[in-house]
């Protein structure tokens, strides 16, 4: 029986998540510091946003990985993984950049809410498709 494929292409992408995640906690605790805020918001607006660009990160840093190392493990592309680890680090600093700036809608949240669901799909789609080939063909 071969040996499954090692996920160095998402490993690498993973690495860039959890710097991304030092990175977005940092920011919190600075904000926490500069409100005087050790637990939840204080009611302080900047707190609250700032807690959610982390949040936000967060909630979909994990599924996103899983997705491309499976994705990977089954033989899909490699250009698709490296194309879905680039376009989820992308859109989670543009939602964080837009957020940290303002609650208000605006084109770094969108753009960054937008590109997330679009590597979630692709991600799904395509390892639908690779292990419906492998168990129903």
């Amino acid at each position: 029986m071969a040996m499954p494929a090692l996920p160095f292409v998402t490993a690498f992408y993973a690495a860039l998540t959890g710097l991304l995640c030092v990175l977005l906690a940092s920011l919190v605790i600075r904000q926490r510091f500069r409100s005087r805020v050790s637990i939840g918001d204080g009611g302080d607006a900047a707190m609250s946003r700032m807690s959610r660009v982390f949040g936000n990160f967060a909630e979909y840093a994990a599924l996103v990985l899983v997705l491309m190392a499976l994705l990977e493990i089954c033989g899909g592309s490699r250009v698709l993984v490296h194309a879905l680890g680039i376009g989820f680090i992308v859109a989670r600093l543009a939602h964080a950049f837009g957020l940290a700036r303002t609650a208000d809608t605006n084109p770094g949240r969108a753009a960054g809410i937008v590109l997330t669901l679009l590597v979630i799909v692709v991600a799904s789609i395509a390892l639908v498709v690779i292990v419906a080939r492998k168990i129903f063909v």
